[in-house]
C-alpha cells in the first residue's frame, strides 16, 4: 500500500505548518525505518539513520521542488544516501533482511519457527546480490515504490531498474530454490 502525501501538505511543510511536518512523519517513518533496518540489519543504526533523514528533509525541505522528482522518490533518496554514509562511516558493506519483529504478531509458533528458517536463508541469498540488486529489491518490496520512482532515487532509467529487479529476483529464486525454499 504506498503511501501518497497530497503536494499541498508539502507546500504547508515547506511554510512551517507544523502539522503538515507531523503528517509527512507519520506517514513515511515506518517505511523509512523498514528499508534502513534491512540495509543496516541493525535496530539502533536504523533508528538513528531514520532520525537522521527526517532532520535532513527538515534541512533540505525548503530546496524541494516536485517537479524534479516526487516527494517520496525524493525522501528515499536522502534514506539511500544516509545508509552509504553509514556504511563509509563503519567501512563494512552489510546487507539483512527484515526480521520477524517487523512481521504482523498472531501465526502459530510452528510456522513462526518456518518462516525464520525461510528469513534466514532469505537473509543469506540477499546478501548474493549486487548492492543495486538489493536497493531494488528493497525499494520495490519493502517501500512499495513503482518502478518509475525507484529510477528516480537510484538515478538511473526505468529499464536498468527493471533489468535490475528481473536479475535480482532471477537470483533470488535460483538460490532459494537450490535450498528448497519459497518465498511469499
Amino acid at each position: 500500500m504506498p503511501d501518497v502525501i497530497d503536494d499541498q501538505v508539502v507546500l504547508l511543510a515547506q511554510a512551517g505548518d507544523r502539522d503538515a511536518i507531523a503528517t509527512l512523519y507519520e506517514t513515511f517513518q515506518r517505511q523509512i525505518y523498514r528499508y534502513l533496518y534491512y540495509r543496516t540489519g541493525e535496530h539502533h543504526a536504523a533508528e538513528d539513520l531514520t532520525a537522521e533523514v527526517f532532520v535532513k528533509l527538515m534541512q533540505g525541505l525548503p530546496n524541494y521542488r516536485r517537479r524534479e522528482a516526487p516527494f517520496r522518490a525524493w525522501l528515499f533518496q536522502i534514506a539511500r544516501n544516509q545508509a552509504i554514509d553509514y556504511y563509509r562511516r563503519k567501512s563494512v558493506r552489510q546487507h539483512s533482511a527484515m526480521s520477524d519483529d517487523l512481521v504482523d504478531p498472531g501465526p502459530a509458533p510452528e510456522r513462526l519457527a518456518e518462516r525464520r528458517l525461510t528469513h534466514d536463508y532469505l537473509r543469506s541469498a540477499l546478501r548474493r546480490l549486487t548492492p543495486d540488486q538489493c536497493d531494488v529489491v528493497a525499494l520495490r518490496f519493502l517501500a512499495d515504490m513503482p518502478v518509475a520512482e525507484v529510477a528516480r532515487v537510484l538515478n538511473k532509467s526505468e529499464s536498468a531498474i527493471k533489468n535490475l529487479q528481473l536479475r535480482g529476483l532471477a537470483a533470488l529464486q535460483q538460490i532459494l530454490a537450490a535450498r528448497k525454499i519459497t518465498y511469499g
